[in-house]
C-alpha cells in the first residue's frame, strides 16, 4: 500500500506549471465530496470494484485494470461496489496552471471509465511518484512534476493502444485469424511457443503473420507474449506470497536467468525486489 501523501511544496506552486497535490492508494471506503475536490484526479483500480456518482446522477463503475479521470471541483461521491472484495484504489491529484489544459487535451478520456492496455506500467508510475513525494525534498517536487506529466502522457498513449487494438479486432478475416493466434498465446503462454507454430495456427506464413500482427497490435508476437508472461508473473507474486522466483519462471515456461532479466527490463527492478514490496 502507498499511504496517502500530501505534497508540501515549499512555495513551489507558482514555479511549477504542473504539480502533484496528493498521491497514494488504499482500501477505499465511501467518501462524499459535495463541493468536489480542488485538484484534477486520476484513479486506478487494482482490485475489487467501486463506483463514482456525480450530482447529475451519472454513475461510473470501476473494475480491476481500469482508470478514471475526474476534473477538479466536480461534486461527487465514491464507494465500494462489492461487499465481498475490498476496493484497492490508487490515485493522484494534480494542480497548476497547466492542469486544465492537460485535461482539455485528454478530451473524451475525462469522465469515462477506461480499460488500461498496460495497467501495470501505469501503476508503477504511480508508485514511483509516491516514493518521490514521500522524500519531501525540494528537488523531488521538480522531478515529481515531470513524472506527473509523464503519467498523463502514458494515459493518453495507453488509450491510443486500446483504440488501435479495438480497430484491429473490428476488422474482418485477417483479424479473426489473429484473434486465434492471440488466444493460443493466452492459453499456452507457459509453453515454449514458436512464432512459426502460432503463425501456422493463424493460417499465415511467419513473415506475413508478423506484418499483420504488428499492424494490428502495435507490437511483435514475441513482445506480446513476453508482456503476457510478465503480467502473469506479477499476478503470481500477488496470488502466492512467498513463491520463489525460480518457481514463477517455471510456471511461465522461462529460464530463471532470462525471466529475471526480462522482468527487470520491463519493470525496472528484479522479481525479488518486486516481491518484497
Amino acid at each position: 500500500m502507498m499511504p496517502f501523501v500530501v505534497a508540501e511544496l515549499a512555495n513551489l506552486e507558482d514555479a511549477l506549471p504542473l504539480y502533484v497535490y496528493c498521491v497514494g492508494n488504499h482500501e477505499q471506503k465511501r467518501l462524499d465530496r459535495r463541493e468536489g475536490y480542488p485538484a484534477q484526479q486520476i484513479f486506478l483500480t487494482r482490485s475489487g470494484r467501486g463506483a463514482f456518482r456525480l450530482r447529475d446522477g451519472r454513475q461510473f463503475t470501476m473494475t480491476p485494470g481500469t482508470l478514471f479521470i475526474l476534473p477538479a471541483d466536480v461534486p461527487h461521491e465514491y464507494f465500494p461496489d462489492d461487499a465481498d472484495s475490498p476496493w484497492d484504489l490508487g490515485f493522484v491529484a494534480f494542480r497548476g496552471n497547466a492542469s486544465p489544459l492537460l485535461l482539455e487535451q485528454m478530451g473524451k478520456l475525462v469522465l469515462s471509465v477506461l480499460q488500461a492496455a498496460d495497467f501495470d506500467r501505469l501503476w508503477q508510475q504511480l508508485e514511483s511518484l509516491w516514493h518521490l513525494i514521500s522524500l519531501n525534498e525540494d528537488q523531488a517536487y521538480w522531478e515529481s512534476s515531470k513524472k506527473m506529466y509523464g503519467i498523463a502522457l502514458s494515459v493518453m498513449e495507453d488509450q491510443r493502444s486500446v483504440e488501435r487494438m479495438a480497430k484491429a479486432s473490428a476488422s474482418s478475416e485477417p483479424n479473426a485469424a489473429l484473434a486465434t493466434a492471440v488466444r493460443l498465446m493466452h492459453d499456452h503462454y507457459n509453453e515454449k511457443l514458436l512464432t512459426a507454430n502460432v503463425a501456422r495456427a493463424a493460417g499465415y506464413s511467419v513473415q506475413h503473420f508478423h506484418r499483420l500482427f504488428v499492424a494490428a497490435y502495435g507490437t511483435t508476437p514475441q513482445q506480446y507474449l513476453l508482456r503476457l508472461r510478465m503480467r502473469r508473473s506479477v499476478q503470481l507474486f500477488q496470488e502466492q506470497p512467498g513463491i520463489s522466483v525460480e518457481k514463477v519462471a517455471e510456471l511461465l515456461g522461462m529460464e530463471t536467468s532470462y525471466f529475471i532479466r526480462m522482468f527487470k527490463r520491463t519493470y525496472g527492478r528484479t522479481p525479488k525486489q518486486h516481491a518484497k514490496n
